[in-house]
């Protein structure tokens, strides 16, 4: 009977480490795609029209973020700590703030181009202002609110995994992005990036450009 009971809790922690490791490839699918589908070289490979490439790519990040957030939601994940109402609290006051903060980032970017509704425009300048002056890149400041609010509101492990997956991928997809902002914008980006801080902002000025 002991010798049962022990198999059956060794392959309920082997199924519970399965889930969250399927969780945790499923954020890695997500990010390569959303960094790889994004680099020049693929565009030109694939040949599509600017817009219809954007429409593309979101519909492709769409589907596959929902499928792992459905994954997040259907499989058993247990606690990593009984919440108080102070996490509830908290958490939800970073969440918010997180919104608050992609929703005021987003005034530096056009929507219909972002969506691909709209072609982007030929001359295109460096945005500086607004939040920009803080962060170089506030969207991914309010998504770690957001993913640090709700593992706080709601510290599952698979809200940590969700968390972890993000924390490891952000330096990655930074320097990424900024390789192609440098090509773009040239000696202005890398003066910008030595002044303004990635996603941390800061209240003294910087001498180096780490996160």
């Amino acid at each position: 009977m002991l010798a049962a009971l022990n198999i059956k809790n060794i392959l309920i922690i082997a199924t519970m480490w399965l889930d969250h490791s399927i969780l945790f490839l499923g954020w890695g699918v997500f990010y390569f795609l959303h960094s790889f589908l994004l680099l020049p070289k693929v565009k030109e490979r694939i040949g599509l029209k600017p817009r219809t490439y954007r429409i593309l790519y979101n519909l492709i990040s769409l589907l596959v973020i929902g499928l792992v957030l459905l994954i997040s939601a259907i499989i058993p994940s247990p606690l990593l700590m009984v919440p108080t109402p102070t996490h509830f609290y908290v958490g939800l006051m970073m969440a918010t703030m997180g919104i608050f903060i992609i929703k005021r980032a987003f005034r530096a970017y056009s929507t219909g181009v972002f969506l691909g509704f709209k072609p982007e425009p030929k001359e295109q300048h460096l945005a500086t202002d607004g939040l920009q002056r803080k962060v170089r890149h506030p969207l991914y400041s309010g998504t770690i609110l957001i993913f640090l609010g709700y593992f706080t509101y709601n510290p599952l492990l698979s809200s940590f995994v969700t968390l972890l997956a993000l924390v490891i991928y952000l330096p990655i997809g930074i320097r990424l992005e900024e390789k192609k902002l440098i090509q773009k914008f040239g000696q202005a980006y890398i003066e910008y990036k030595k002044e303004v801080p990635a996603i941390f902002p800061t209240l003294f000025k910087r001498s180096s450009s780490q996160l």
